[in-house]
């Protein structure tokens, strides 16, 4: 869990010629008892235990208050709550301990997304994303991309879109995305390419079906579009997207 929300250790950084890498056998007591805190406010929050987390999370950095880690989860329960400035506040802290650590600038980047904040955000997302070793650029790219989308930056969003895309091809969230950004566009050819790349890798929404439903009518191609349809009805029959082709409602 930790791997996926909060940034990894600071590696091989900062040691000096001939030290030994650090493992778990050389921390502190009071190292290891700050990261089990930290551990279970993990757990808490991703159980949406948010008042459970924050008292663990807190426990954590009174125990260890050089944590990164911690006050970006923080930050992360802080969001979640509501509650905009502590999570600032933690994001800040987080950063100042630890000032390339990309995970962690990722978090802060979504936050400011969420306040509005989109030239912040972008900041934020590009300092991740020229750090040579972080290994999430593609959410990062597609997280860019939909912060940008909602701010209105269309064309942007495509851009960052089609940088996770080259990153990753076989990634259906990002191929939905970049199908979706290319129907705001009109582009319905490359439409029909991408939703074709995500049900050839066997993944089938009802919103990707419908979305190529809606390529097929564009682009005048009938039988290809009942076919798909029938897909539709078959696999979601009580869905959204199923009364819509039922009423050939395409605009929706």
């Amino acid at each position: 869990m930790l791997g996926l929300l909060l940034g990894g250790c600071a590696g091989g950084a900062g040691r000096t010629a001939g030290a030994d890498i650090p493992t778990e056998s050389d921390m502190s007591g009071e190292q290891k008892r700050a990261l089990l805190r930290l551990e279970l406010a993990s757990g808490y929050f991703a159980n949406g235990q948010n008042l459970v987390a924050l008292d663990e999370v807190k426990q954590s950095i009174a125990i260890n208050p050089n944590s990164a880690d911690a006050y970006s989860l923080r930050g992360l329960i802080y969001t979640r709550m509501g509650e905009a400035d502590f999570a600032e506040d933690s994001f800040k802290r987080a950063l100042a301990i630890k000032p390339q650590a990309a995970p962690i600038q990722h978090n802060y980047g979504v936050f400011l997304c969420q306040q509005g904040r989109l030239s912040e955000a972008e900041k934020m997302f590009a300092a991740a994303l020229v750090l040579p070793a972080y290994s999430d650029k593609v959410k990062t790219w597609t997280t860019l991309g939909l912060c940008q989308r909602k701010a209105g930056a269309l064309a942007d969003g495509r851009s960052s879109f089609l940088r996770a895309y080259e990153l990753d091809p076989a990634n259906p969230t990002v191929a939905y995305n970049l199908a979706v950004s290319m129907a705001e566009a009109g582009d319905w050819t490359r439409v029909q390419f991408y939703t074709g790349r995500i049900h050839a890798a066997g993944v089938r929404t009802a919103e990707s079906l419908w979305l190529a439903i809606k390529a097929e009518h564009r682009l005048g191609d009938a039988p290809a579009m009942a076919q798909l349809g029938s897909q539709l009805r078959t696999q979601f029959p009580k869905s959204q997207q199923a009364q819509w082709f039922e009423r050939k409602a395409f605009d929706e």
